[in-house]
């Protein structure tokens, strides 16, 4: 764990699990910048690093970046001894994946490796990152956990089964955390982001791509519109503004708990059609 402050904000941890350049890194902004002590965790430590300093330059705030490897255990269960060192946590934002081929698979294929490590990383991940937070919550009659899902949590999709099997059951776990824990005080939602995140806007003008595979738009993954959106995020209505993707889940951790929201359904403007 590097620290990134030397005083810890009384208002609680918001952990972010899962932070790259765009989602995570805009997650982790806004809880920084609305008062929270925000841990970072991730894979890569020397670029979640930079990511911190960066954020806690910016927004004068507290931000400690963690290594986690989501798939495995023991990780999990050793980084959340750092951020529970640090304090309570408030917030939880499992945002994890497991990045998959921009090809789909032949089934016949698939290493069960591949699938085990799919699922490890997408539910089974979330459910012991949960497990180490929801005690806490529960202790003090509060808490927030949200999960990032995307198209895959809704639809099957051919050739990509390792991520839809991961994310059919993150859905799963979210929808029986929130049945179970919600009247304990804990929210709990799902956010299915339908279609790709692009860099924030602002950063560069982008061409969009002139045409699209219907079963790669479905998991967030056709190639041209995915190096479109990551050059400066909104191409022409197709890529979803990660700044403006955080303040949902901003807005899911402040809601009044007389009509919390158990999942919500996130959409560029162009919208994607189905068959």
């Amino acid at each position: 764990m590097r620290n990134m402050a030397s005083s810890v904000s009384s208002r609680g941890i918001a952990a972010i699990v899962g932070v790259g350049p765009k989602l995570g890194r805009s997650i982790a902004r806004k809880f920084a910048h609305e008062g929270y002590t925000v841990a970072i965790l991730a894979r890569d430590l020397e670029r979640l690093s930079r990511f911190a300093e960066e954020i806690a330059r910016e927004e004068k705030g507290q931000v400690f970046a963690i290594r986690i490897d989501c798939s495995d255990s023991r990780s999990v269960r050793e980084a959340f001894e750092g951020v529970l060192s640090l304090g309570f946590v408030e917030v939880l934002v499992y945002n994890a994946y497991q990045p998959v081929s921009l090809s789909p698979s032949n089934f016949g294929d698939i290493r069960v490796e591949s699938f085990d490590k799919s699922l490890a990383v997408s539910s089974v991940g979330a459910f012991h990152c949960a497990q180490q937070v929801m005690p806490g919550m529960v202790e003090r009659g509060k808490g927030t956990i949200l999960f990032t899902g995307c198209s895959a949590s809704l639809y099957g999709v051919a050739g990509y089964s390792e991520l839809c099997c991961g994310k059919f059951a993150l859905r799963a776990l979210s929808q029986c955390l929130a049945r179970e824990f919600q009247p304990l005080g804990v929210h709990v939602a799902h956010v299915i982001i339908h279609g790709i995140v692009g860099a924030p806007r602002g950063a560069m003008a982008i061409a969009m791509a002139a045409s699209t595979s219907q079963q790669r738009l479905l998991v967030g993954e056709q190639k041209q519109l995915q190096e479109s959106c990551a050059r400066g995020g909104g191409g022409d209505g197709y890529c979803l503004d990660p700044d403006s993707v955080a303040q949902t889940y901003w807005q899911l951790h402040v809601q009044d708990r007389t009509a919390w929201t158990q999942e919500i359904d996130l959409r560029p403007t162009t919208p994607f059609r189905f068959s």
